[in-house]
């Protein structure tokens, strides 16, 4: 697709969300940052998408970098962080554990391994992240390219197997997928799996551009076919949909059977959640949540103005049952941030 084709999708998403319900226009978490997203796309090399360059793209996932830390007061400081960031590569003697990068990486992928067995997953070694958009947190185990992201995406998939059980011939819709990572995994382990992901017009641009590229375009129907859509009839089995976050209530009548959102309903107030799940509590067999188990910040350039918490959850989702849930991890570490997170499976009771 030429930049003036892709230029004009985005120009049309944009479009439609500006015309769209107040329900659906962006929480004050998101509003902070919509400037500053629309003003990188305009001026990146999507070559570069995944190279750190662009910091607040990873505020939506594209995060491949092995550090994020960015020496800003002088050309000095920048050059010893450089010097740093070569010797600290090498490095065995990281007190007080005497490790190197390479040990953490190799660790988070044994890691993968082990719980891919335990949830009877399909295994981390059956399929690899793709190297489009130049990802600094790129490395190899046995011939195949990974990055941490890309492990701590398929340790979430296995934490759901473990419960679901996923063949492969779901229906799955995401709320939210930012970079697209975890529906990168999940198309690679099964082709055939067909998904519907919905998000702010930025994000779902990128999300879109991206997975054309890690899939292949003759896996996905693009959001400048969707956006004309008034029902789901269109919908192609096997095949990655993208739509804008405001035309979510079409999904009021698809039998969907495992529902997906990993942190952006933390970034919301409870109302706006509430008003998301209702389109999907009646026609959904699975529901998966990774959130901040007490709520986002409420102070701050990007904040909530009320938290949803794990306690809200359950009680929106009357009806289901939480049948598994637990601290959330990546691949090498607890996930921290907000306070912890926390990630569960819900099952409708009637299914």
């Amino acid at each position: 697709m030429s930049n003036q084709a892709d230029n004009q999708r985005l120009s049309n998403l944009l479009e439609a969300y500006r015309a769209a319900p107040q329900e659906f226009q962006a929480t004050s978490y998101w509003e902070s940052y919509e400037k500053g997203i629309l003003a990188a796309i305009g001026a990146m090399d999507l070559d570069q998408l995944r190279s750190g360059r662009y910091k607040i793209f990873s505020t939506f996932g594209f995060s491949d970098t092995v550090y994020t830390w960015q020496a800003k007061s002088s050309l000095a400081g920048r050059a010893l962080l450089r010097l740093f960031t070569a010797m600290f590569s090498n490095i065995r003697d990281l007190a007080p554990y005497k490790v190197r990068i390479s040990d953490i990486r190799e660790l988070a992928y044994h890691h993968c391994e082990l719980m891919g067995e335990l949830a009877n997953a399909r295994p981390i070694s059956s399929m690899e992240v793709s190297a489009f958009g130049n990802p600094s947190d790129l490395f190899e185990v046995s011939g195949r390219h990974y990055s941490m992201p890309f492990l701590n995406y398929y340790l979430r998939y296995c934490f759901a197997q473990k419960t679901i059980s996923m063949t492969g011939e779901e229906c799955v819709v995401e709320l939210g997928p930012g970079s697209g990572y975890q529906l990168e995994v999940l198309k690679k382990l099964y082709p055939d799996m067909t998904i519907l992901c919905f998000d702010l017009p930025a994000q779902i641009y990128l999300c879109e551009t991206y997975l054309a590229e890690a899939l292949g375009s003759e896996c996905v129907v693009s959001s400048e076919e969707t956006l004309e859509w008034r029902d789901l009839s269109g919908v192609k089995k096997g095949r990655v949909h993208f739509f804008g976050n405001w035309q979510f209530p079409l999904l009021q009548d698809l039998p969907i059977d495992v529902f997906w959102n990993a942190a952006s309903f933390g970034e919301m107030e409870p109302d706006v959640v509430e008003n998301y799940l209702r389109y999907v509590r009646a026609n959904t067999q699975w529901i998966y949540l990774l959130q901040a188990r007490r709520g986002k910040e409420t102070k701050g350039k990007s904040h909530v103005q009320k938290q949803t918490g794990l306690d809200d959850y359950d009680r929106m989702l009357d009806g289901y049952t939480l049948c598994e849930e637990r601290d959330a991890w990546h691949a090498h570490k607890r996930l921290k941030a907000s306070g912890g997170y926390f990630e569960g499976v819900w099952q409708r009771d009637d299914g």
